[in-house]
């Protein structure tokens, strides 16, 4: 599809089916990920890579002083050829045209001189309504099957002030497709021109359908420019796996060893490695709702029957993911006002449905995925702790019963789990332990045995989980005589897909932690799954999670899970991640809302660490802080604000905990509060005497919001060179008032409401 200057993509009437088959085509993910169902592939008008032209381009040194961009040097075709590299595509829009196709089938892509990075013109993207919409192109044709290649694109953001953008690579279409972030930063404004550059290594191009293209995982109306896009490829060598002793040979005798997969995963290097070291998979995406019915009554199991079908000829065995859940699910299947009547045939139909079509070939199933909140006031009230779903509003927690009852009347052999994430966290772990309690109890013999076999605990783990934690969970759920499984196993370390030697050490020193926990388990244990092969395929590639690197190769985490008690003998000096510090500065401001020039020297403080498996809003806060009160600046983005939850822990908001003392107690002491603004300005504390001479203000733009907070010092007189303790969270609700994301600032454990412990240090300094 050709854009001219300035003419935005157009479509007419007799084109309709033709764009109707591009949006197909592109396996482009919904909202929540999905993907629908697979079509023929985009033709594009490209070149092999062996007779591709590389554009010419204007050198950077003639950048206009139109474009805002900075003067710098950039290695051309020749300078790379001289290190071995290959340039094999190179987009600047200099003839006018472009091959981007509009990934959704409705964004707005503007071939314009407004603004450039180099040259006259760049790519202006606009009209997205998804998160996943924006400027896509095959790049297939260009590439060679296990070369790693170099992935540059110029970005500059239109609106809204500040957001996260991200430039990812798709493999494959419909539902065995697999998406991959190469390189993610928060971008604003004021920026101007930005170079996201990472690279990634092609090991599998059987689909023939390979894209580039630029999304915003936390914003769907994003607008933006792209210019002077860059494919490299790379003198890396090929991959040559390394001789490893397979880990599920060394827990053969306790427990599967588990990893996730999509159909690009049937052959190759990344086969080759799956089938050496793993005895059982789950599909990453390919199985969900959102995939296999995308719309109501329409099932489509060509792909996922290609993936099940592909591993059980291969002697590996598949757990299946998953039958209900509030995200990845079609908005027919679980909306807001939807009657009881039809929740329940939706949920029990596509339960029944898929069950009954994977019957015999799939060991177990996640039923029920994600159901209980986060850090349940009281526990022990299970039904009081299940999130406010469409399914839960329409029937009541008896959904759940329903749901397990059909799901084993449609194959009674497989194992039926509960599945949830934050599991080391005892109030949660509690609320799920009294709700399959109760329910086992109510139905003692459904098919055989009780109604829930066994429970899932997500491991989406950080180098500062605290394994003790972990072990007291494994304690609890065991006591009920159900399996356990550890369902999505990944840590992370490092970040921006950068991992110094003492982060990997540390990393492979909690893997091999728990792997001796899981040891001490096995009879419980019935499978362990790590969420991600490679650091380069992971949900979380940024942050390196996984025990193997982007070429394939073992990590000290594979050495340390492979045989935990050796490594951990050879490295008995391995400490915790240590706790993150920094400075409030001296100063007043106005309590306006607004970032005062006041503000500007004070350091930056990332609130983008995330509790929950769900990455949503994220944001950037300040601290000052004068003789008689702590002042707060956050500002936050997020895409959709959201109140309804009558829980305000649910709602769209900031907090900061205080621990005045430093005190770092397990529980709260007379000095400790927890500090709560929404959106609206609508404030909440714990304790609530904590609220007294509290202060804030709030800006809000639709998409972001900045809150200005004033906290005054009850309990010490504050001094250049003090310590406190300090944290800071974000609270990101769904359209459906749900809360769905978690960032923090250090605080990991899920316990900051209770525990200050696990807090940050903030110096005050820079009293005259």
């Amino acid at each position: 599809m050709y854009v001219f200057r300035k003419k935005q993509i157009r479509f007419s009437m007799r084109l309709v089916g033709i764009v109707a088959a591009l949006l197909l085509a592109a396996g482009c993910r919904t909202d929540d990920g999905a993907v629908p169902v697979e079509k023929a592939p985009i033709e594009t008008s490209v070149v092999p890579a062996e007779e591709a032209p590389v554009s010419s381009g204007v050198p950077v040194e003639e950048v206009p002083e139109s474009s805002g961009a900075a003067l710098v040097e950039e290695k051309g075709a020749e300078d790379a050829a001289a290190e071995g590299k290959r340039l094999v595509l190179e987009i600047d829009f200099e003839t006018e045209t472009t091959l981007f196709e509009p990934r959704g089938g409705v964004e707005l892509l503007t071939v314009t001189d407004e603004l450039s990075y180099t040259g006259s013109f760049s790519l202006r993207v606009e009209n997205r309504s998804k998160a996943w919409h924006g400027p896509s192109i095959n790049a297939a044709p260009y590439l060679s099957s296990g070369r790693e290649y170099e992935i540059s694109c110029w970005v500059r953001l239109i609106s809204p002030e500040r957001t996260e953008l991200q430039l990812s690579t798709q493999i494959g279409q419909g539902d065995g497709a697999s998406y991959h972030s190469v390189a993610k930063k928060a971008i604003a404004v004021q920026d101007g021109w930005v170079q996201y550059t990472g690279t990634y290594r092609y090991t599998n191009l059987s689909s023939g359908y390979i894209t580039l293209y630029i999304e915003s995982p936390s914003d769907a109306t994003a607008s933006f420019y792209i210019d002077d896009l860059r494919l490299t490829e790379l003198a890396a060598p090929l991959i040559s796996l390394e001789d490893l002793p397979p880990l599920k040979s060394r827990y053969e005798p306790s427990f599967l060893i588990g990893n996730i997969a999509s159909n690009a995963d049937l052959e190759g290097v990344r086969f080759d490695l799956l089938s050496r070291h793993f005895n059982v998979i789950t599909a990453e995406n390919g199985m969900k709702p959102s995939s296999l019915q995308a719309l109501k009554g329409e099932f489509t199991f060509a792909d996922a029957d290609e993936l099940v079908n592909g591993f059980l000829a291969r002697g590996i065995q598949v757990h299946g993911h998953t039958l209900a859940w509030h995200q990845q699910s079609p908005e027919w299947m679980n909306y807001e006002g939807i009657s009881r009547a039809e929740a329940l045939e939706n949920l029990v139909t596509h339960a029944k449905t898929v069950a009954a079509h994977f019957k015999g070939r799939v060991i177990s199933w996640d039923v029920l995925n994600e159901a209980i909140n986060d850090n349940p006031q009281n526990p022990d009230d299970w039904r009081g702790a299940l999130r406010q779903t469409p399914w839960y509003k329409a029937v009541g927690d008896e959904y759940i019963s329903i749901l397990f009852q059909a799901v084993r009347e449609a194959d009674p052999d497989a194992k039926l789990y509960y599945n949830d994430y934050n599991l080391d966290n005892q109030n949660k772990a509690q609320a799920v332990y009294a709700m399959v309690k109760e329910l086992n109890e109510q139905y003692p013999d459904v098919g055989g045995r009780p109604l829930i076999d066994g429970i899932g605990m997500q491991g989406h783990y950080r180098v500062n989980t605290n394994p003790k934690t972990v072990a007291l969970s494994l304690e609890r759920f065991a006591s009920l005589g159900v399996e356990v499984s550890i369902t999505e196993l990944d840590i992370q370390a490092g970040a921006d897909s950068a991992l110094s030697a003492s982060e990997s050490l540390q990393q492979a020193a909690l893997y091999g932690s728990l792997f001796t926990l899981f040891k001490d388990y096995a009879q419980s244990i019935a499978r362990v799954t790590f969420w991600g092969l490679d650091d380069a395929s992971s949900w979380r590639a940024s942050a390196n999670p996984t025990l193997f690197d982007k070429n394939l190769q073992a990590k000290p985490a594979f050495y340390a899970v492979s045989d935990p008690e050796t490594f951990i003998a050879q490295n008995p000096q391995l400490s915790p991640k240590e706790t993150l510090r920094s400075a409030a500065l001296f100063g007043s401001p106005e309590l306006d809302g607004a970032a005062d020039p006041i503000w500007e020297n004070a350091p930056v403080l990332p609130i983008s660490q995330y509790l929950m498996a769900w990455q949503g809003a994220s944001g950037t806060a300040r601290v000052l802080w004068d003789d008689a009160n702590l002042y707060v600046l956050v500002n936050v983005t997020d895409t959709v604000l959201n109140k309804a939850s009558p829980n305000t822990y649910e709602q769209d908001s900031v907090e900061v905990f205080l621990d005045e003392g430093n005190d770092k107690t397990v529980s709260f002491q007379e000095d400790d509060g927890q500090y709560r603004v929404n959106f609206t300005n609508e404030s909440s504390f714990n304790p609530q005497s904590a609220g007294s001479g509290f202060v804030s203000a709030v800006k809000s733009s639709g998409t972001s919001y900045t809150v200005e907070i004033k906290i005054p010092f009850k309990h010490r007189s504050p001094e250049n060179g003090a310590e406190i303790g300090f944290d800071l969270q974000i609270n990101d609700a769904s359209e459906q008032g749900i809360r769905q994301s978690v960032a923090v600032w250090n605080d990991l454990s899920g316990n900051s409401f209770q525990d200050t412990s696990g807090y940050g240090i903030l110096e005050l300094t820079g009293k005259p």
